[in-house]
């Protein structure tokens, strides 16, 4: 009959090189979750940094691109008005209360000396107008989004943040594209038209465009808050 061969634990794991390995694995691992722990810190540190950064571009672009719709709306009324109310022969010709509101509006940009009382109801005014065209600098940037692009943290954005980030990209450049063309029109490259229709329509393109951005700015913050977590 054989016998059973009995092993003793104790001894077993008191063995040194039992010992060693363990203490060589545990070693390991615990090297790993440090570095995988680090790394992680750092890559949060990074992203919280890169999403500051963008909200504080964003915030900047922001103020700039409200300024910039209310000049561009600026220009778009006074060429209308001028475009609606001055003839073929360039005589400025008005309701009162048109003019009075526009006056208003707009002190500086014409002087009346005179005017006359026409048949239906409309006046025919005299004087100068002081219109200097003077867009607004699209002073906005892209810089902050950029660098986080190149960095490659943006790979471990959530979808929303990138989509968001990405749309807010893409209607700056349709921003700047329509502002060349309102630039084109005004300069004489492109013909704006006998009443500059084309012009006025640009412009309205443009603010639109515009007003698109300042919505997607102003939902920025609540989007992107979570962006580096």
């Amino acid at each position: 009959m054989s016998k059973r061969t009995k092993i003793n634990f104790s001894k077993f794991f008191t063995n040194n090189w039992v010992i060693t390995l363990s203490a060589t694995l545990i070693g390991v691992f615990l090297a790993l979750y440090l570095n995988e722990w680090v790394a992680s810190k750092n890559l949060q540190k990074q992203k919280s940094i890169a999403t500051q950064n963008i909200l504080a571009e964003i915030e900047s672009n922001q103020n700039k691109l409200e300024n910039i719709i209310t000049d561009h709306s600026n220009l778009l009324n006074i060429t209308v008005f001028f475009s609606t109310y001055f003839d073929e022969e360039d005589n400025l010709i008005a309701p009162s209360d048109s003019m009075q509101q526009f006056k208003r509006k707009y002190p500086s940009l014409i002087t009346i000396k005179d005017s006359t009382l026409l048949d239906n109801g409309y006046y025919k005014y005299t004087g100068e107008t002081h219109f200097n065209v003077a867009l607004p600098n699209l002073q906005l940037t892209t810089i902050a989004w950029s660098t986080l692009k190149n960095s490659g943290y943006s790979t471990s954005y959530g979808f929303e943040c990138l989509m968001h980030l990405e749309t807010i990209e893409m209607v700056i450049h349709e921003v700047f594209r329509q502002n060349t063309l309102v630039l084109e029109y005004i300069s004489g490259e492109k013909d704006s038209g006998t009443k500059n229709e084309a012009l006025i329509r640009q412009l309205e393109f443009l603010i639109g465009y515009e007003k698109s951005l300042l919505s997607a700015y102003s939902q920025s913050e609540s989007i992107l808050k979570n962006c580096s977590k």
